[in-house]
């Protein structure tokens, strides 16, 4: 593989990982990585209830916000698929109030 490769550091906590639910959240994952490289560099993943949730950090709430929007339809099309719900649970570096001060 030749360009510069990224590096994803990820935690994960599930409580059944079924082979189902390990490709649920690559996939997940992967839509992730190729959207917002940053934010998928160091998400986590944990399992609570059947829903995987993913957290991952975005520089601006603008940003957060679209990731959301954009992530919900990739969550939609997995759990359609594969009958488990992965989902984003994604936070602002440095939010537009903070910046303000």
């Amino acid at each position: 593989m030749r360009g510069k490769a990224s590096q994803m550091n990820l935690e994960i906590s599930l409580d059944q990982g079924s082979s189902q639910s390990l490709e649920a959240l690559a996939r997940f994952l992967k839509e992730l990585e190729i959207g917002y490289p940053d934010a998928a560099r160091n998400a986590s993943a944990l399992s609570d209830e059947g829903i995987i949730y993913v957290s991952a950090e975005f520089n601006t709430d603008d940003e957060n916000w679209e990731a959301g929007e954009e992530m919900a339809e990739v969550s939609v099309r997995i759990q359609e698929e594969t009958g488990v719900l992965v989902v984003l649970s994604p936070r602002t570096r440095v939010s537009s109030e903070e910046r303000s001060h």
